[in-house]
């Protein structure tokens, strides 16, 4: 599904690109500070797309590899957790036993 709905997305956009090359062809002119350049409208607007769509996508993901690396420190932390429960409620059962021996131990020391 997800593998349809980019096909469509990136068949979408390409046609947006065309269409907006066809109807702008006229050129513009650059100035880089040191020269200037001069290239048809839409090669500019496909460049400049392609830089926002490449640093849109660099941010993303930063911030999915910020979110991965949390998600594996609460992980851990999480299992940190879950064995220290385990080995608490390991030490209440063994204590409740001894307590019961004791009382045992105790009643038959009585009778």
């Amino acid at each position: 599904m997800f593998k349809l709905f980019s096909l469509i997305f990136i068949t979408l956009f390409l046609m947006i690109g065309v269409t907006l090359g066809v109807l702008n062809p006229t050129s513009v002119d650059i100035n880089l500070l040191v020269t200037y350049i001069q290239l048809p409208l839409s090669v500019v607007m496909a460049a400049l797309f392609v830089l926002g769509l490449t640093i849109g996508a660099a941010f993303i993901s930063i911030q999915a590899i910020r979110l991965r690396w949390v998600i594996r420190q609460k992980t851990k932390q999480n299992q940190k957790l879950s064995d220290q429960i385990i080995q608490l409620k390991k030490a209440n059962i063994e204590a409740k036993e001894s307590l019961k021996k004791e009382s045992k131990a105790l009643v038959n020391k009585e009778n």
